[in-house]
């Protein structure tokens, strides 16, 4: 077995079908800002209509639900080091599910 260099060292056929499986993966789960808008649409129509149907104080709950989502994620996204894009991160955290419909 030959040994090479770190940064020109040749993939294998299975670590190629890996590397590219991956990318895939991370192609079909991306979500945009364009996407999470949808989505804080969609949940405030939602929060509207249980408001509408239930009540203001099931909307208060499912509201208050998404904003403890939200919360939760700028915490984990602020607490990882990831400072200055933390609301953005957090926000396509709670809202991007709207990229895939």
């Amino acid at each position: 077995m030959q040994e090479q260099d770190g940064t020109e060292q040749e993939l294998n056929a299975y670590e190629r079908v890996l590397a590219e499986d991956r990318r895939v993966v991370r192609e079909m789960l991306r979500v945009s800002t364009g996407g999470a808008h949808a989505g804080l649409a969609i949940t405030v129509i939602i929060v509207a209509l249980i408001a509408a149907v239930g009540g203001a104080q099931w909307a208060l709950m499912v509201g208050g639900a998404v904003a403890t989502w939200f919360a939760t994620a700028l915490f984990a996204v602020a607490r990882g080091g990831r400072r200055g894009r933390a609301v953005t991160r957090a926000y396509l955290l709670t809202f991007g599910w709207a990229s895939w419909l």
